[in-house]
C-alpha cells in the first residue's frame, strides 16, 4: 500500500499527485519497488513496459496495466479520488462514514461506500499478535431507533439491543505504559492494536 504518511496535509497530496499518471507511477513502485514488474495473469517477470504506459509479457504475450490485481481495476474514477479516499480514511483515528468522504471527493454516497470497502480490504486483520496486560473492551449497537421510522416500516420486536435491525460491534484496546523523555511512566492505550469485529 503507499505511504502517505509523507504528506502532512490534502494540498501537499493533492500538489503532488496532479495527474493519473503520476499516480501510476506510485502505484508501479509500490507494486514492484524493486523494479521488476511481474505478470498477474502467469506470473512472469521482466515485463517490458509499452509506449501506451501498459505492461508486456514476454511468457504469455499479455498486456496489463499497473492497475490489474489492485482495487483500482476497472475503476472509471480519477485515481486522484482514490487516493484522497485512503488519506482521509487513514488520517481520521475514529473512522470516516460514507456521506462525509462523498462530500469531501465529490462523489455520490454509494460511490463512497463502495471505495469505503475497497480501501478497508488493504488492512487487513492479524491474529499474530496477542493482547497483553489490561484489555479494555467495550460494544456498541449500530443502527437507528424504530420509533423514529414509519409504523409501517417498524420490526416487531426489535426494542434495545436486537440484532435484527442493528449491528453489533465489539471493541478491544490493550492497556499498556512507556516512558517519557523524564523517565517516568505515562498511561497509553494502543490504538493500533484495536481490533473491530461483527458479532453476527
Amino acid at each position: 500500500m503507499i505511504d502517505f504518511k509523507k504528506f502532512n496535509s490534502v494540498i501537499s497530496l493533492t500538489s503532488y499527485f496532479t495527474s493519473d499518471e503520476k499516480c501510476k507511477q506510485a502505484i508501479i513502485q509500490s507494486h514492484w519497488s524493486d523494479g521488476d514488474v511481474v505478470c498477474p495473469y502467469c506470473g512472469g517477470h521482466h515485463c517490458v513496459v509499452r509506449k501506451n504506459g501498459k505492461f508486456r509479457c514476454k511468457a504469455c504475450r499479455r498486456n496489463f496495466s499497473c492497475l490489474v490485481g489492485t482495487i483500482f481495476e476497472n475503476t472509471k474514477l480519477p485515481l486522484i479520488k482514490w487516493f484522497l479516499a485512503m488519506y482521509f480514511i487513514s488520517s481520521h483515528k475514529k473512522g470516516i462514514s460514507s456521506y462525509q468522504l462523498a462530500t469531501n471527493i465529490e462523489v455520490t454516497q454509494t460511490t463512497a461506500w463502495y471505495m469505503l470497502q475497497k480501501v478497508r480490504l488493504l488492512y487487513p486483520q492479524s491474529d499474530a499478535e496477542a493482547f497483553d496486560g489490561t484489555v479494555e473492551c467495550d460494544e456498541v449497537y449500530i443502527g437507528g431507533k424504530e420509533k423514529w421510522k414509519h409504523k409501517s416500516m417498524r420490526t416487531p420486536k426489535t426494542q434495545g439491543h436486537s440484532t435484527k435491525t442493528k449491528t453489533p460491534v465489539f471493541g478491544m484496546m490493550e492497556r499498556s505504559t512507556f516512558e517519557n523523555e523524564k523517565g517516568e511512566g505515562e498511561f497509553v492505550l494502543l490504538l493500533e492494536l484495536l481490533v473491530v469485529c461483527h458479532l453476527q
